[in-house]
């Protein structure tokens, strides 16, 4: 290896940084401005100060942004020493159609009203009517887009066994896509004159406190759909009475839970001062998934007849409240009349109800009405067979029964 003389080379990036960093340093040269701006009052900031202006955030502690929760106790401002059943939509009677009976004070009457079955005969629809109700099943069964997780499968027979998970079009958007398709067909065959004079609503809460007896009671129920009419559907005609159901040794209030916490407001969803307020037709869903027994069992047939019963009971009067207040406990000026449909996107139930009083007391006479058929099924079996759509067991009368429902008045 040769030996060379020291070069003693600079790195001229090196020598520019540190250079930079010199003058970087460097103090600027008062010249007196600043003095002088002073004695004539303005007052000089710093530049950072002008463009980035500090900001002075408050602090706030979680704990006042979530709302206190109160103790369900005599300090609570909504407690009251009565205590008060709740009804609501988790919840079924565990006696089911008799337990309504007697909760409600209503006379149960096999099949619908007279003018609605005559109706149904004499309906003539046209012969493409069965096709687009076809149509409308496979579609909100079948052919939807929606792919979601659906709910665990459950073996009765292997509890802890556990089943793949599928996925498919969920249970609300299949009632919800069913009952708009059919309602609709439904408005084409009224035409604009009988539709002018209806309206629908998606998701109407209803709220009605009322006495019964020693006991205290409140329904706060939703209807997926609800059909409001320009004017009321007219009573029924005829005088019904029956002796009511006998529940001994249980209370008619068994499996409603109770509270002290609660309030007694009346909550109608429509107010008087617009058109189109009278109940006409509340629809209802069915999840059984949601909807159960407190003691984890499977919904039975009356069981969910009552749900039908009650929903309509609770839409009567709430509407028998607002209208006439406080006296619509003693006696009503006239019956209101709501008709009721229930269904799990494949059975259907069909009821119609008269609310006579709402006096529940066993000294009062009068008793209110509950006309009701027997469950209905759109069809038998909707899905996929070797991968293509297939749907048996379909019946067109359903639809009659809703077309009828729609045009009554």
């Amino acid at each position: 290896m040769r030996f060379t003389n020291k070069l003693y080379a600079q790195h001229l990036g090196w020598m520019f940084k540190k250079k930079w960093q010199v003058q970087g340093k460097r103090v600027p040269i008062d010249t007196g401005a600043e003095s002088e701006l002073s004695n004539h009052g303005i007052k000089v900031k710093d530049i950072m100060e002008v463009a980035t202006p500090k900001i002075e955030f408050q602090r706030v502690e979680f704990e006042s942004l979530v709302p206190k929760k109160h103790a369900e106790n005599e300090t609570h401002p909504n407690w009251h020493p009565q205590l008060c059943h709740f009804y609501g939509n988790s919840n079924v009677l565990l006696e089911g159609i008799s337990q309504a009976q007697v909760l409600t004070k209503t006379v149960e009457i096999k099949g619908l009203p007279k003018n609605v079955i005559d109706a149904i005969e004499k309906s003539q629809l046209p012969s493409h009517i069965d096709r687009s109700v076809y149509n409308a099943v496979m579609s909100s069964h079948v052919l939807d887009a929606e792919q979601v997780k659906l709910p665990k499968v459950k073996i009765p027979e292997r509890p802890a066994f556990r089943l793949p998970r599928d996925y498919g079009i969920s249970h609300q958007r299949k009632n919800r896509l069913l009952t708009n398709r059919l309602l609709a067909e439904c408005e084409k065959l009224a035409g604009r004159s009988l539709t002018s004079r209806r309206r629908l609503l998606d998701l109407v809460n209803f709220k009605v406190t009322l006495p019964k007896d020693n006991l205290l009671l409140q329904f706060d129920v939703t209807a997926e759909k609800f059909i409001t009419a320009a004017r009321p559907i007219e009573p029924i005609k005829g005088r019904y009475d029956d002796d009511l159901p006998d529940l001994y040794p249980m209370k008619c209030t068994i499996s409603m839970p109770k509270k002290h916490v609660y309030t007694t407001e009346t909550f109608y969803p429509l107010s008087n001062r617009i058109n189109c307020t009278h109940p006409h037709t509340v629809i209802t869903h069915f999840d059984k998934e949601f909807v159960g027994n407190v003691y984890e069992t499977g919904v039975t047939t009356t069981q969910f007849h009552s749900r039908t019963l009650l929903k309509a009971f609770a839409v009567a009067a709430t509407r028998a409240k607002q209208l006439y207040g406080g006296s619509a406990l003693e006696k009503l000026p006239k019956p209101i009349v709501v008709q009721s449909i229930q269904t799990d996107g494949r059975v259907f139930h069909f009821g119609v109800f008269q609310l006579n009083t709402l006096s529940l007391e066993e000294k009062n006479v009068e008793k209110n009405y509950w006309f009701h058929e027997s469950n209905m099924d759109l069809f038998t079996e909707c899905g996929y067979k070797m991968g293509r759509p297939y749907l048996e067991g379909f019946n067109k009368d359903v639809f009659h029964v809703i077309n009828a429902f729609y045009h009554n008045a």
